[in-house]
């Protein structure tokens, strides 16, 4: 059957009962000459560059000794999201499907129940669940049943007899097909109509998706298509995406100003936002816990400085010197639990210009009590001295603390360290922008190329089962 690598899959049956079926992989030329008619058609109908230079896995999946299934990764993403059959075994391409979303299961399909290369039926799996649930049985591109948990619909029910649509040039292979359309709506009209049937197809019966579905009517105000829905939805999750960036994008530049507070309520919004678009990677690495904690950090720090203050009017430059520390740490934290700029630089400042005051207060209260010894033993000379070293030294300390008093004129201000506080984002209306899913055009819809990135793994020995499907 055929020269290339093959694999050999088990497939196990509701019953237990198991099958073996051997994948075969490679190229159109790497297969057996009696196979390479039905791969050429195969190749033709998932890739649109008019090449046979593709790989794809093919299978015997009735056991006839013939080729009969394939499946491919048309976009070159390195997973499988197209297969194609041959249904009732005249060797061409009749019936395809694509895995849209990457869950392993086929979202939408389409029939060639007459041979003549155009797609006569498709069925959509509307809401992921792994089972179809509207089928077109006239290819006009609406939506003629809904398939519930009751059965399909009856022969009588999808018999067609509309005129049909193609899925373009690269679709299913034709020969013989009508020239013209007087002569599609003749044949038509010569054929019974259960003919063209999705269930009138014995090929078909042999294969259907799971038939414990049941079809019922579907209202005109119901025939939105599963790519409308897609659309819309994809819609919505771009607006939320995009709330999320502006959220962030905020956050970011309330982070630069330092205002850690309207930052936090910024992320937040971008956190929320970005849950609802399912995407996070326009998050930056603080999330609002952090940003939150460093607005708690940054409240103490400003409490430290106030501290310090009251302790500079009050002349305890040591007491005050803590406080400049303690200010420090706090705005430390504060800066890197919101990833932004060193804003310490004041509180260094600080704490140098108070650890000199707090030297030259204690070296100023040694030199007055040496002062007052001195006087007590009516050494004079001594004791003046003494004093005026002691004015001296409380002089110094005086203007070292001025340097860290911010209401006085000779303040050491480190500009680095001011920020912007009082902030708040406003979080815009959700917008999911006007989409229009208009009227379905069944003719543009390609369903055997897809070029949709899908995570279904290429490994042939997944659990995929063609016969669910297909």
């Amino acid at each position: 059957m055929a020269t290339s690598d093959n694999i050999t899959i088990t497939e196990t049956g509701a019953d237990g009962s198991e099958q073996e079926f051997e994948i075969t992989t490679g190229k159109v030329e790497d297969l057996a000459a009696d196979d390479q008619g039905f791969a050429e058609g195969a190749v033709e109908a998932m890739f649109d560059d008019g090449s046979t230079d593709h790989d794809a896995a093919y299978m015997d999946y009735d056991g006839d000794g013939k080729l009969d299934t394939a499946a491919a990764d048309t976009d070159g993403d390195g997973v499988t999201d197209t297969v194609v059959a041959d249904t009732d075994g005249d060797g061409k391409v009749d019936a395809a499907g694509v895995d849209a979303d990457g869950d392993g299961n086929l979202d939408a399909m389409a029939f060639d129940t007459d041979g003549d290369g155009v797609v006569d039926a498709t069925m959509t799996d509307t809401d992921g669940d792994g089972q179809m649930d509207e089928a077109d049985i006239d290819g006009d591109g609406v939506t003629d049943y809904t398939l519930d948990a009751d059965g399909l619909p009856t022969e009588e029910e999808v018999s067609t007899n509309s005129v049909e649509f193609t899925v373009g040039e690269d679709g299913f292979p034709v020969e013989d097909a009508p020239t013209d359309e007087s002569d599609a709506f003749a044949d038509y009209a010569e054929q019974p109509a259960a003919d063209y049937g999705v269930g009138a197809d014995p090929a078909f019966v042999e294969t259907p998706v799971d038939p414990g579905y049941a079809a019922s009517p579907v209202e005109p105000s119901d025939t939105a298509t599963a790519s409308d829905a897609d659309a819309a939805a994809a819609a919505e999750q771009q607006a939320h995406a995009d709330a999320a960036t502006d959220a962030q994008s905020a956050a970011d530049d309330f982070v630069a100003q330092g205002d850690y507070a309207a930052a936090a309520d910024a992320r937040e919004t971008a956190e929320n936002e970005a849950y609802a678009a399912g995407d996070s990677s326009m998050l930056g690495s603080s999330d609002s816990a952090d940003l939150d904690n460093a607005a708690y950090k940054q409240e103490q720090a400003e409490d430290y400085q106030t501290q310090q203050q009251e302790h500079i009017a009050e002349g305890d430059y040591a007491a005050a010197k803590e406080d400049a520390q303690n200010a420090g740490y706090a705005t430390g934290d504060a800066d890197y639990l919101a990833g932004g700029s060193d804003h310490t630089g004041q509180s260094d400042n600080d704490v140098y210009n108070l650890d000199n005051a707090a030297y030259d207060q204690k070296n100023a209260e040694s030199s007055a009590a040496d002062a007052e010894w001195y006087a007590n033993a009516g050494m004079d000379d001594a004791a003046q001295s003494a004093a005026d070293h002691a004015d001296a030294y409380a002089a110094s300390a005086d203007d070292y603390a001025s340097r860290a008093d911010e209401d006085s004129y000779s303040y050491d201000a480190d500009p680095s360290s001011a920020v912007e506080t009082g902030g708040s984002y406003d979080a815009p209306d959700l917008d999911a922008g006007a989409y229009d899913a208009g009227t379905y055009d069944a003719g543009g819809y390609d369903a055997v190329d897809t070029g949709i990135d899908t995570s279904m793994p290429i490994d042939t020995s997944s659990s995929y089962d063609p016969s669910s499907d297909v």
